[in-house]
């Protein structure tokens, strides 16, 4: 897959063919956006096209509400892992500025669409690029004027609700990661490198290592999780800690502290990422150190078992 950082306006051709594409921010690349992707495949291989993916550079939300504590679920390397193991050929990228936000409908088909070679357009049934009065995909044959053929998937549900990207970040802020699970249709991810803490873990015979994330994602609720953590290509069971450190100290910064079961190496700086599965217990203040040690023994021995379960 190649990954496609545009620049606006677009003057150069970017692909030697016309392509089949794809619209949406897929934030988290739910199975909502999975079956639109797949639906985009299913027409680019009928015309033996490309399959090409727009999104943006942040969430628009960012620019038109003016949100700069907005939480993805991807960062923009995670989500470009996801498309590429679905099959995308070209994930484009557009810098969702405030002159970009400004186009009027007709300007983004003409100069964003039309100009990105597309054949056919595949985009669920509220996607809008303006005013959604005006610019959304009810009206776009219109601005279209038969330049390109129009596929619209229709609302994507589970137990009845819509599958969004919105309900996927609140189940994980509540804790309720198999919510998330189903309805990313994949473990959640976060990604960034090992920081250094206060190895307050260590001197409790539990060495943890502190992430430092990479973009500003949706934090799960406070507590602790069982968890996978990928160091090195490898997959190692895990239990992460979600909090203030209340015990050891007074702090109003959050910190995301893993601690590997059977893993003992020093990646200070390294790359790693943390899978979510499983919510064990909200944060306590011990009143001692041996208290909290005693309950880290606890957490120990029931994540093992969960993951001992899931593998029986």
């Amino acid at each position: 897959m190649e990954i496609i950082h545009l620049s606006y306006p677009i003057t150069k051709e970017l692909t030697h063919t016309h392509v089949v594409l794809a619209l949406g921010f897929f934030d988290g690349v739910h199975i909502g956006h999975q079956k639109l992707i797949k639906r985009a495949q299913e027409v680019a291989k009928k015309k033996q096209l490309p399959l090409m993916v727009l999104t943006f550079d942040r969430h628009p939300k960012e620019i038109y509400l003016g949100r700069t504590d907005f939480e993805y679920l991807d960062n923009l390397s995670e989500k470009a892992k996801k498309m590429e193991k679905l099959g995308v050929d070209y994930l484009a990228v557009a810098p969702f500025t405030e002159g970009f936000s400004k186009l009027s409908p007709q300007e983004f088909v003409d100069q964003v669409i039309i100009k990105l070679k597309a054949d056919t357009v595949v985009a669920g049934f509220d996607y809008t690029y303006g005013p959604k009065d005006i610019a959304n995909m009810e009206n776009l044959p219109y601005f279209a004027k038969n330049r390109f053929e129009i596929v619209i998937l229709p609302e994507q549900t589970s137990g009845g609700s819509k599958i969004g990207s919105t309900a996927i970040r609140q189940a994980i802020r509540d804790g309720n990661l198999e919510l998330a699970t189903n309805l990313l249709g994949s473990h959640y991810i976060m990604s960034g490198i090992v920081g250094h803490g206060l190895r307050n873990g260590h001197k409790l015979g539990f060495p943890t290592i502190n992430l430092i994330l990479n973009g500003r994602k949706v934090i799960p609720k406070i507590g602790v999780y069982a968890t996978r953590t990928l160091v090195h290509g490898k997959w190692y069971d895990s239990m992460t800690s979600v909090g203030y450190n209340v015990t050891i100290q007074a702090s109003k910064k959050i910190y995301i502290e893993s601690y590997l079961f059977d893993f003992n190496e020093d990646i200070y700086d390294e790359e790693i990422s943390i899978e979510w599965y499983h919510y064990t217990r909200g944060e306590i203040k011990f009143a001692s150190l041996d208290e909290l040690k005693k309950q880290l023994i606890k957490d120990e021995k029931e994540i093992r078992n969960y993951f001992d379960n899931m593998k029986n």
